[in-house]
């Protein structure tokens, strides 16, 4: 029985997934599943739900990703957005991940979203799970740095249309 208990507690506290997006470049990051892994396409998606809900904005949900994310992330994430559509050029206005952190069954994603007095702003959204349930947002906090410029789009060519088609 002692060792029953050990094996489950080992299995729910020895197996922590740890994402960094951008990458962070030492050898426990670099060892570390793709963007397309989860939970990293399910979190961006409930960021991304997040911000399109409390944040406002715009009514198709158009979003940048971090560097170092997939393009298959992006075709993931758009298709269970219902529509979304990654960023492509400079002109679009965007909700854009900058930075992905996740630890275990928490994560912090950092937002640059397009404010109401025009212009951008930035927040920090946390989230969190439990072995046997879904992401979900728990904090958010908005940072009174207001930008005039959006990060470039980090999605490489392609299109998402004839990515999922194929």
């Amino acid at each position: 029985m002692r060792n029953y208990i050990f094996l489950l507690l080992f299995l729910f506290v020895g197996c922590a997934n740890i994402s960094t997006y951008p990458p962070v470049e030492n050898a426990v990051v670099l060892s570390n599943p793709t963007s397309t892994s989860e939970p990293v396409p399910t979190i961006i998606t409930e960021v991304l739900f997040y911000a399109h809900e409390h944040f406002g904005g715009m009514e198709i949900i158009v979003f940048n990703l971090p560097k170092g994310v997939e393009n298959e992330t992006y075709v993931m994430v758009a298709s269970r957005l219902g529509g979304g559509i990654p960023m492509t050029s400079n002109e679009q206005v965007a909700y854009h991940i900058t930075e992905l952190r996740v630890r275990g069954l928490s994560a912090d994603a950092d937002i640059v979203f397009p404010a109401t007095s025009g212009g951008y702003e930035e927040a920090t959204i946390h989230l969190e799970s439990s072995p046997f349930g879904n992401w979900g947002v728990t904090d958010e906090r908005v940072w009174l740095i207001p930008s005039k410029t959006a990060p470039s789009p980090n999605y490489k060519n392609g299109d998402v249309e004839s990515e999922n088609t194929s």
